[in-house]
């Protein structure tokens, strides 16, 4: 019994907390690019508009309609809908007959699924901007691989030597020494990953990317911050915590008081 009343009781925090809180309204991050409007309905619906991708965050113009609750100081948009994956990846090495070169294929791949789970798209191309590194895990070593050269400017950092193509297959030179592993990182990825090589005389390595569309409802099981009834916090980490919008303003988003 005692159990069963301590849980009532969180429950009614809960509740408390998010009614006190009167989220109810309309939330921007209050900039043009990449622009985020949510607006949280009384009857528990939102919509969401944004011209980034709410889970590859890339720049794709996006909207949805769901549902919302809260629980405790977080907001859930559609916490009952099942969770799936959205990023998938496989990588494969072979040998061709080469003694110098070794070929890379980096493949960025969109299935779009649909409220069945059927795959009814996909669109393969090739990877933005793309670092890659072999054996070892160092700045100089890094090489880039982009279609377009890196604007340099004050907020770029290290930009590495680049290899600029519309290729998704490129050739380069044989690393000195053994070939143990090669370490990929990109906005694809949501991150940087090592690869291990299982035989070192491969000498063809491909990396194929899968970004998950869900026809239906993308959004799924997404969590916001409630830091007061005024701001909310759209962005959350890896590691489950939440971007303060400290170096990306994009992610503090604001009660607008009159929202046209």
């Amino acid at each position: 019994m005692r159990g069963i009343l301590t849980s009532i009781f969180i429950l009614s925090l809960a509740t408390c907390f998010g009614q006190e809180l009167n989220v109810i309204g309309t939330y921007s991050n209050g900039i043009t690019v990449p622009k985020l409007i949510i607006t949280f309905n009384p009857d528990s619906t939102f919509t969401y508009s944004s011209t980034e991708h709410p889970t590859f965050y890339r720049w794709e113009g996006f909207s949805e309609k769901g549902k919302w609750t809260v629980s405790a100081d977080t907001i859930i948009l559609n916490p009952q809908l099942a969770s799936k994956p959205y990023v998938e990846f496989n990588f494969q090495e072979q040998k061709k007959e080469s003694d110098t070169a070794i070929f890379l294929t980096f493949n960025h791949i969109k299935r779009y699924f649909d409220k069945d789970g059927s795959l009814v798209e996909v669109d393969t191309v090739q990877v933005d901007r793309l670092d890659y590194a072999f054996n070892e895990l160092k700045k100089k070593k890094l090489v880039r691989v982009a279609p377009h050269r890196t604007t340099r400017c004050a907020f770029a950092g290290y930009i590495p030597p680049e290899i600029i193509t519309t290729n998704r297959t490129i050739a380069v030179s044989k690393p000195h020494g053994k070939l143990k592993s090669i370490f990929i990182g990109c906005y694809e990825l949501q991150g940087t990953k090592e690869f291990q090589i299982k035989d070192p005389g491969s000498n063809y390595l491909a990396l194929n990317i899968y970004s998950n569309y869900y026809l239906d409802e993308q959004i799924r099981q997404k969590k916001l911050l409630i830091k007061n009834k005024n701001v909310l916090y759209s962005r959350q980490n890896p590691d489950d915590k939440f971007d303060k919008g400290n170096w990306n303003s994009e992610a503090r988003l604001k009660k607008i008081k009159n929202p046209i």
